[in-house]
């Protein structure tokens, strides 16, 4: 992974920090993520709190709605990659199986001049790809694998964030 850039503030930089564990949690790191949330995300949150003046209590229910919306972000993400996946395998899946039904079809062709047959016609390369096409409808959308939609779930954020806050 490449190195981010440092961010503008600390609560940008707080963001970041828990959109990072968010990402590593959504892709199976579930040891990356408890790392970040025990050993950056604290750090972050006590820089974040001491450059806001805001009483404790709005600082809680001001990471708590944070946290809530990087990690509503996160799964939108996951389900719009899910979503993209299963559309490009799907397409790419098609163009295979005409390809292949086009060059079994050439092979018939090939094995029937062989073996005494129809003598093999020649085909240029902008006639390849219209033999042996055989209509089939096309794999219905509807039956793409779902979208993952893991959840994220840090039972730990609000006694984490009660911690830091009392630390101050």
């Amino acid at each position: 992974m490449s190195t981010p850039s440092a961010p503008a503030s600390p609560l940008e930089a707080l963001k970041a920090g828990f959109r990072r564990a968010c990402v590593r949690r959504l892709v199976g790191d579930e040891a990356g993520a408890i790392d970040v949330l025990k050993n950056e995300i604290p750090k972050l949150v006590v820089g974040w709190a001491k450059t806001t003046s805001i009483d404790a209590a709005e600082k809680k229910g001001k990471l708590k709605e944070m946290f809530d919306d990087e990690s509503g972000r996160a799964d939108e993400l996951a389900t719009a990659f899910d979503l993209f996946a299963g559309r490009f395998e799907a397409r790419v899946a098609e163009l295979v199986k005409k390809e292949l039904g086009d060059v079994c079809s050439r092979l018939e062709q090939i094995v029937d001049a062989m073996t005494g047959g129809k003598p093999l016609e020649p085909i240029s390369l902008n006639e390849q790809s219209e033999v042996g096409t055989e209509t089939e409808e096309a794999e219905d959308v509807q039956e793409l694998d779902p979208p993952k939609g893991i959840g994220l779930r840090f039972d730990e954020i609000e006694e984490m964030i009660d911690s830091v806050l009392s630390e101050d």
